[in-house]
């Protein structure tokens, strides 16, 4: 379980202000992913005509780093969950947190936005209720452009998250040993005394993996990195003060990179100068790496430095965090397409879609609160005096329900 779903991993030496960065974190993406569908160029599951350069501006402010928090929150998770049990039993507990709600979301909450993206491509005659019957239990040829995914036509879409953290997860349980010799404990004391030698080589490493990979690889292992330094720094208590003695310069840093980003977004990818110039392709990709890396240790030092302390909203809206990321993409697709013959301006229908996914994310939250079954089912922790935590033959339900999707990732 990360810190997308745990209530009380730290107890009395609880991190607070990471759980103000999950709740802000999932505020920013449900803004990112309301911003992909008018956003002009960049490919989505359903989009609006738009030619707003602006927007493509403000979304690269987030873009390079958004998930790069998420990431590394979730390492520092997992790092401080394995010191409360053994490796064995919390590789089975998180299997179940992240693989059952992933198996819901895929069976369940992401097919609409399938739907929704086949009908704009014009490659969907059916309505949508005859879309679902053909989905699940005859697809004829339907799905035949669609087959990639978990398993044919049947995809994670902003899922992939839990599939990426869950298998790294599984890697860095089996690796963790590791991480307890002398020598990786004194790598860890030197770099969280030094942030900014922590810097460079998070800007190295961010460097090498988008100059050496290409495709979905470039994002899977960008997160494995922030989600490895997260587990192996997150319990280093000089890290986080050295960290929050520092955090002045590291937002000065990160606000640069991301400055300088806009810049060469427009003057250099833009204009494709780094297609042809080698020397503007480096810098480009120097400052692309430092934009994903720098934004993230500046927020978790101005956040560690200014709400590191326990709020009751906070602590609410933590607990329901997991769910509204699960069904806040397909609210907003679904709304956005419904929306999509209004005579609204980009900006008003923007809003109102925003607003939309945030009622109904609140609705789908009410309604999950009311049952074990749904809590389980959205990567809510149920109370130990739930029904599943008494039921031997619901547990061994969920169980056996992962286990063929977690084969199908391993295989």
């Amino acid at each position: 379980m990360d810190l997308l779903t745990e209530q009380d991993t730290y107890q009395s030496n609880r991190l607070h202000h990471l759980d103000w960065l999950r709740v802000i974190a999932i505020g920013l993406l449900m803004l990112y992913h309301t911003g992909m569908v008018y956003v002009p160029e960049w490919g989505f599951h359903f989009k609006h005509e738009s030619e707003s350069t602006f927007l493509q501006h403000l979304m690269l402010t987030l873009s390079p780093w958004r998930m790069g928090l998420l990431w590394f929150i979730s390492g520092v998770a997992l790092r401080f969950m394995l010191l409360k049990q053994t490796s064995g039993k919390l590789l089975w507990s998180r299997s179940i947190q992240l693989l059952f709600p992933l198996l819901i979301g895929v069976l369940i909450v992401v097919p609409p936005q399938l739907y929704i993206e086949m009908k704009q491509a014009g490659k969907m005659p059916l309505e949508f209720w005859p879309f679902v019957y053909a989905f699940y239990f005859e697809p004829l040829n339907y799905f035949d452009d669609y087959q990639s995914g978990i398993w044919p036509h049947i995809d994670v879409n902003h899922l992939w998250f839990l599939r990426s953290l869950w298998k790294y997860s599984v890697v860095l349980l089996i690796v963790s040993p590791l991480f307890a010799h002398k020598w990786a404990q004194k790598a860890a004391a030197f770099l969280g005394h030094k942030p900014f030698i922590l810097s460079i080589v998070l800007i190295i490493s961010s460097l090498a993996i988008d100059t050496l990979l290409t495709g979905d690889a470039v994002r899977e292992m960008y997160g494995f990195l922030l989600l490895i330094f997260g587990f192996y720094l997150g319990s280093v208590s000089v890290f986080w003060q050295s960290l929050s003695a520092s955090w002045l310069k590291i937002a000065l840093l990160a606000l640069i990179s991301l400055a300088v980003l806009q810049l060469g977004f427009s003057y250099n990818w833009q204009t494709g100068l780094h297609q042809n110039n080698e020397v503007a392709a480096w810098m480009l990709a120097i400052t692309y790496a430092s934009a994903k890396t720098m934004p993230v240790l500046a927020i978790l030092a101005i956040a560690n430095r200014y709400l590191n302390r326990k709020s009751s909203i906070i602590s609410e809206l933590n607990s329901w965090v997991f769910p509204v990321y699960i069904v806040h993409q397909t609210i907003i697709v679904v709304a956005a397409y419904l929306l999509s013959d209004s005579r609204m301006s980009m900006a008003f229908e923007g809003l109102a879609v925003l607003v939309l996914t945030i009622m109904f994310c609140w609705i789908g939250v009410m309604i999950i609160k009311r049952s074990t079954l749904l809590q389980v089912s959205f990567g809510v922790k149920p109370m130990s005096t739930s029904e599943y935590h008494s039921s031997y033959l619901w547990r061994s339900f969920v169980t056996v329900s992962c286990i063929p999707l977690a084969l199908e990732l391993i295989y």
